[in-house]
């Protein structure tokens, strides 16, 4: 039985969907959003298993813990970006952390798996990114600072403990059941479904340049590198990237969309913004020697199979 938190949100449905398909049981832990998607909708009470865990309660993780005897947790569960001051963010990723780890110990479970990203690469000059090049202290970015708090954090926890905890370095993501439209990929494959002009406004800084290139992987390959890393029989390392193994421009994106809507109405930036990095891609080359990961997607498979998904779930 594997304990998913942060489980209906997005990485964490298709996650679910993966430890399915690999034989699995799974308590869903959700705090706020409780969702039931298509994907698993028909096996609640079989062999999927919602459960409120609120991670900042060490006893709502316990509880769920005894209640399902579970035998691995993937932590996904991440506050949402803007939504709590900066000491509150603080102290829910620190506490859901420790809570989460604690929780692993008491019940003897031996691995946990836990959402990192490759935004710890953020202040890194440039990629291919690989899991031993050294890290900065310094940061770009909330999620920069959160992520490398829980890899030294975590590592050291399970350095003094029974329990494996295996960081997972996590690309850009989107496709199906995709909510918070960060992602430009998502924006233009949802305006050309809808036939609308692609929006970049809101949380984005505008349109991308079509030249600056992004390590973005489809959710579905995201989802199975998490299943492989949770499962595996073994593991030679502790932190793993996981994510499309290349670096798509925006142009790139723009063009895959189009070739399946040719009218669609994408407006790119022209050129490079120059802040962006020659080939910021993660190197995925350990997690497929460890794990026998390796993407199912390419961009415009994954884009396909996204537009047709939208065709029957608008969003």
């Amino acid at each position: 039985m594997i304990l998913v938190t942060g489980g209906n949100g997005f990485i964490g449905m298709h996650t679910t969907r993966k430890l399915l398909d690999a034989g699995e049981s799974v308590v869903v832990g959700y705090n706020n959003a409780q969702r039931e998607p298509a994907i698993w909708k028909d096996e609640i009470g079989k062999t999927v298993f919602p459960e409120r865990v609120d991670t900042t309660n060490a006893h709502a993780v316990m509880e769920a813990g005894v209640k399902h005897g579970v035998t691995g947790i993937v932590h996904l569960v991440s506050p949402r970006l803007g939504s709590l001051s900066p000491g509150q963010e603080m102290k829910v990723n620190i506490d859901g952390l420790i809570n989460v780890l604690e929780a692993a110990r008491i019940l003897g479970v031996k691995r946990v798996t836990v959402a990192s990203s490759n935004s710890v690469y953020g202040m890194v000059p440039d990629g291919p990114f690989r899991e031993e090049n050294p890290l900065y202290v310094e940061t770009n970015s909330s999620i920069d600072a959160f992520k490398k708090t829980f890899e030294v954090l975590g590592l050291h926890y399970g350095d003094r403990t029974d329990v494996e905890v295996v960081m997972m370095r996590i690309s850009g993501v989107f496709g199906p059941l995709y909510y918070s439209m960060f992602s430009a990929h998502s924006r233009m494959t949802h305006a050309a479904a809808k036939g609308a002009p692609a929006d970049f406004g809101g949380s984005l800084t505008g349109a991308p340049f079509e030249d600056d290139r992004s390590d973005y992987a489809y959710v579905k390959d995201i989802a199975t590198g998490i299943q492989k890393l949770q499962l595996a029989p073994s593991l030679s390392h502790h932190v793993y990237n996981i994510g499309s193994g290349r670096a798509d421009s925006y142009g790139d994106v723009a063009a895959a969309v189009k070739k399946l809507v040719p009218d669609a109405q994408i407006q790119l930036q022209s050129g490079a913004s120059g802040r962006g990095k020659a080939n910021p891609v993660a190197d995925i080359s350990r997690i497929g020697e460890d794990a026998g990961y390796a993407p199912e997607y390419t961009l415009e498979s994954a884009i396909a199979e996204y537009l047709e998904w939208l065709k029957t779930n608008p969003q």
